[in-house]
């Protein structure tokens, strides 16, 4: 796809990410789980305040994915104590990185993905990690073109419901 570009995000970002963030995972996974456990974890995860705590956390980095100037897709990017899991000091975490629907298999997760990549590399970071739904197929199969693999699972609460992710990862040179 052509017009990509992938920038980092600031304060003023947070009701453009708390919304793409809301269709996004809606688009993803509410086909596979309940209304309630849905709506909850969007309306605790994806609000304009909640997404400008994130952007103020030090160590956390929000990279917007745009198309022909459209939002399109975004990722947060954690390192040190930012990352969700204390396992993996000295690597990067992809904690989030979501699409639209319609520009899946676009490039535009490439373009982000690689974003990733090279901000690890350029912290010097030894690898880097993110954690993935076990019945997020695509998802998975996405993450092994760049070279992750599983590495171990940890849970995730959606509402009320305990789910696993699959952790993949990835070590750099």
């Amino acid at each position: 796809m052509k017009n990509i570009t992938c920038r980092a995000c600031t304060a003023a970002d947070a009701a453009t990410l708390a919304a793409l963030g809301a269709q996004t995972f809606c688009e993803t996974f509410e086909h596979c789980n309940t209304s309630e456990d849905m709506r909850q974890y969007i309306s605790e995860n994806f609000t304009p305040a909640a997404l400008a705590r994130e952007l103020a956390m030090p160590q956390s980095e929000f990279y917007l994915a745009e198309s022909a100037g459209r939002p399109a897709a975004y990722m947060k990017l954690n390192f040190g104590a930012a990352q969700t899991e204390p396992h993996f000091p000295g690597c990067a975490e992809v904690q989030r990185l979501y699409v639209l629907a319609e520009y899946k298999r676009t490039g535009i997760g490439k373009a982000l993905m690689e974003t990733a990549l090279r901000r690890a590399r350029e912290e010097d970071s030894a690898g880097i990690w993110l954690g993935v739904w076990e019945h997020n197929y695509p998802a998975q199969a996405f993450y092994k073109t760049f070279g992750f693999s599983q590495v171990s699972a940890h849970t995730f609460l959606l509402g009320q419901d305990v789910q696993t992710d699959l952790i993949f990862y990835k070590k750099l040179p």
